[in-house]
């Protein structure tokens, strides 16, 4: 069904993918793919079990069930299976383990460190006069992504495993939290109901119809050592309305936004992320998303993460290197017209990264 025009934005019009990710542009197509005629090798060729209609526009991972894993082969390194596993159904959020190495947590970490900053806060209406440290009291820094190598190509990397061209995105947002630091729950995208008074931010969100739809949380290190238990170190990102055994569709509303005992935690792990989208497959804000990072307990401890914002848009952080990004994979990769019907010149790719995506990448994407 058409979705009405805000006040300065349009809805996105609903989406055809394929179970991998793959936008598809014509139902010529998707038939193709389904009969195996189409090109492509690997996870693309040999025919497309089903097709999804996600009526928000953008893709996310079919949870499936807790514990589910999508595999995506040479994403982080040649012959490397990189697996997409389902943590939670509501709010949705999945884990990648070691999508990002020892070189490239380290690199990202001294690129910011020497401009870390107290954490600020969009404070909402109802918060207005209250300072940033009653709800955050993390440093931070905003990376940008441009003329570096290594983070252009975890760039890629991020846009081929989500799906979601790098123009959507922010640039990384590095985070810093010593003993007892920490964020309140809170979610990450803008609901224009709790900002009707800052114009700059209804103009941002296009009053509801352009938001933060899914957010890539790197952790950059480790807490605790081999053998520890992880909750000794504290530090975890806590999900307080997931859903569990207790509360199957989802957790109660939450009085107090400091309480980690609640819902899903997932702690920090070297090189891991974890994604969780902010916005339901119809392009309505989840409310179950809610989430906070919790106390570092060690007291000599430091936690370093990231966050790394991808909008159901464009952003404006739009430089020459995420644009050459976004055409690799909008016009090279998963939305190419030719690529999907596999017709005329574009047969002749039948084993090219471009149809293989994230799921047989190919060197020539730089993704690692």
């Amino acid at each position: 069904r058409p979705r009405p025009r805000t006040p300065s934005g349009q809805y996105q019009p609903a989406a055809l993918f394929t179970d991998r990710g793959v936008r598809v542009v014509s139902v010529e197509g998707l038939l193709s793919l389904a009969s195996g005629s189409g090109a492509g090798t690997g996870h693309y060729g040999g025919g497309a079990a089903r097709a999804l209609l996600l009526e928000g526009g953008q893709w996310l991972w079919p949870p499936v069930e807790v514990g589910h894993a999508h595999e995506l082969t040479d994403l982080v390194a040649p012959g490397v299976v990189t697996r997409v596993v389902t943590l939670s159904l509501k709010p949705l959020v999945v884990e990648v383990e070691n999508f990002l190495d020892g070189g490239e947590n380290g690199h990202i970490i001294e690129r910011a460190k020497p401009h870390m900053a107290k954490s600020g806060v969009a404070l909402k209406d109802a918060d207005k006069g209250k300072a940033a440290k009653e709800f955050r009291t993390s440093s931070q820094y905003f990376l940008p992504t441009t003329r570096d190598p290594t983070l252009e190509k975890i760039d890629r990397r991020v846009s081929w495993l989500t799906r979601i061209p790098i123009s959507h995105a922010e640039y990384i947002q590095v985070l810093k939290y010593n003993h007892l630091e920490h964020y309140s729950a809170h979610h990450d995208y803008f609901d224009p109901a709790a900002y009707a008074s800052n114009q700059q931010m209804l103009r941002s969100v296009e009053h509801g119809a352009k938001n933060r739809l899914a957010t890539v949380f790197f952790y950059l290190n480790s807490l605790v050592g081999e053998g520890e238990a992880p909750e000794s170190g504290g530090g975890q990102t806590n999900f307080p309305r997931a859903a569990t055994t207790a509360y199957p569709n989802g957790g109660p509303p939450v009085h107090d936004y400091f309480d980690c005992s609640r819902g899903l935690s997932v702690y920090p792990q070297e090189g891991k992320i974890i994604i969780f989208y902010s916005m339901l497959p119809n392009g309505e804000m989840d409310d179950y998303s809610l989430h906070g990072g919790c106390d570092v307990l060690f007291s000599n401890a430091t936690k370093w993460s990231a966050n790394f914002w991808l909008w159901n848009k464009p952003y404006h952080f739009v430089d020459p290197a995420r644009r050459r990004a976004t055409k690799e994979l909008t016009e090279d990769g998963f939305d190419a017209v030719e690529l999907i019907r596999g017709v005329g010149s574009m047969r002749a790719r039948a084993g090219s990264a471009a149809l293989r995506g994230a799921g047989a990448t190919g060197a020539g994407r730089e993704l690692y």
